[in-house]
């Protein structure tokens, strides 16, 4: 190993192998059941949206790490300022059927995962014309007390 290049590039590969090893890997139970568990979670949360039961959105949420939600470029610092917002009518009475085209579930650890998921809503408000709105989201969950709960969000239409 003459070339000072080949080296540093058999360095940085070793390098490479050594920190993988070291990565934080989900242990104990089942990869498939948590992912599993993170699934239903979160279809629970989708029905809930589409039957406008604010409370089982608000019980599959946890304030209490502080990390925010955001919303078509709107920053809420709690998930509760938004169930506000829908219980005082801010959307008006919208009806909604979600259509998901893409979900992925990727587990950071045995107790906090990242669902990402895109598809499209379709939406009457006020009883006037229906429309589609393409959504994506970014949600990371965590398990607290033995349950999956978002602990922060990104919605955009766009």
């Amino acid at each position: 190993m003459q070339n000072p290049l080949i080296k540093l590039l058999f360095g940085i590969l070793f390098f490479g192998f050594i920190n993988a090893s070291n990565a934080q890997t989900a242990s104990g139970v089942s990869n498939v059941g948590l992912v599993k568990e993170v699934d239903s979670a979160f279809s629970i949360m989708v029905n809930a949206a589409v039957n406008n039961d604010i409370a089982t959105l608000a019980r599959g949420v946890d304030d209490s790490q502080k990390a925010g939600f955001i919303i078509n470029g709107v920053y809420y610092t709690l998930f509760s300022d938004i169930i506000d917002n829908m219980k005082t009518g801010g959307q008006g009475d919208v009806k909604q059927l979600l259509t998901l085209q893409n979900k992925k579930i990727t587990l950071l650890t045995d107790n906090l995962a990242l669902l990402t998921a895109n598809g499209v809503a379709h939406v009457t408000v006020n009883g006037g014309n229906p429309f589609d709105a393409d959504f994506f989201w970014t949600l990371v969950l965590k398990k607290i007390n033995n349950q999956w709960k978002v602990i922060q969000s990104h919605q955009s239409r766009k």
